[in-house]
């Protein structure tokens, strides 16, 4: 075959790979790359800061109610005067510890709860100490509640006329609680006797006298043996009232022996 003819041949025979053009690459700016995640990043962090700043910051939020429940002896107004510092303090950042230090100044107050309710508002719920006793001191009356603690100076607006008269004998702290266990002890054990139950005498931690209008005369007792005690001062009464005109006082705080002291009449 001639060259002619393979030339021919050659040029009706297609390729069986054609060279490519070289590609050109555009390189994206590494800057623009990392534009969109911190925008995200921005808006994941900005906004919750500004949502926080508008918060703490808005005029809307500034306290300005006060609501007291539960009170008794405490008057609002009294509340609201104490909380006057926090008026217009932001409701997010008004201080709850501090609001109940405040309060808690109030010796009738024994416990607090605070709910801060939006926009402007905080809820105060009071539990008041409850008087149990009377404590009779040398600058007058005071109010014990049933932790034997004194709360305050007793005044007639206050009621409680018929609240049990508690009188120390000693100078010195004494337990003003055991008195008032003594006396619910009195009312399981002699409930006739308990109901007209007078006044109580502190004489130690352990010892008290009782002065009961069932009874001519004041016992003394120790607490936690009224069960056992009462019942035989109670089977000699009559012995006790046939043998001596009167009978001056009653002690029964030693076991198996009733010490009584009769009234010796004078001529």
């Amino acid at each position: 075959m001639s060259p002619r003819e393979l030339a021919a041949i050659e040029a009706k025979v297609l390729p069986f790979r054609r060279r490519s053009a070289a590609v050109r690459v555009r390189r994206r700016n590494p800057w623009l790359a990392l534009a969109g995640p911190f925008a995200r990043a921005a808006t994941v962090v900005v906004t919750p800061v500004a949502l926080a700043l508008w918060l703490f910051t808005a005029p809307s939020f500034a306290l300005a109610k006060i609501v007291v429940a539960g009170n008794h002896v405490v008057p609002a107004a009294w509340v609201e005067k104490a909380l006057a510092p926090f008026d217009g303090e932001n409701l997010f950042r008004l201080p709850l510890d501090a609001v109940e230090r405040r309060i808690a100044t109030n010796p009738w107050v024994e416990h607090v709860t605070l709910e801060k309710r939006l926009p402007n508002r905080l809820e105060i719920e009071l539990v008041e100490r409850r008087p149990a006793a009377l404590l009779r001191t040398a600058e007058g009356v005071a109010v014990v509640d049933r932790e034997g603690h004194v709360v305050a100076p007793w005044t007639p607006a206050l009621g409680g006329e018929n609240l049990v008269l508690l009188s120390v004998a000693t100078v010195g702290g004494v337990d003003l609680g055991g008195a008032l266990d003594v006396a619910d002890e009195l009312a399981r054990v002699a409930p006739d006797w308990a109901a007209t139950l007078s006044e109580i005498e502190v004489l130690s931690e352990d010892d008290f006298r009782l002065y009961l209008g069932a009874l001519p005369f004041p016992v003394a007792v120790r607490r936690g043996t009224l069960g056992e005690r009462l019942p035989a001062l109670r089977q000699l009464l009559p012995e006790l009232e046939r043998r001596y005109p009167a009978v001056g006082s009653v002690d029964l705080r030693f076991e198996r022996r009733l010490i009584f002291q009769p009234v010796v009449e004078r001529s």
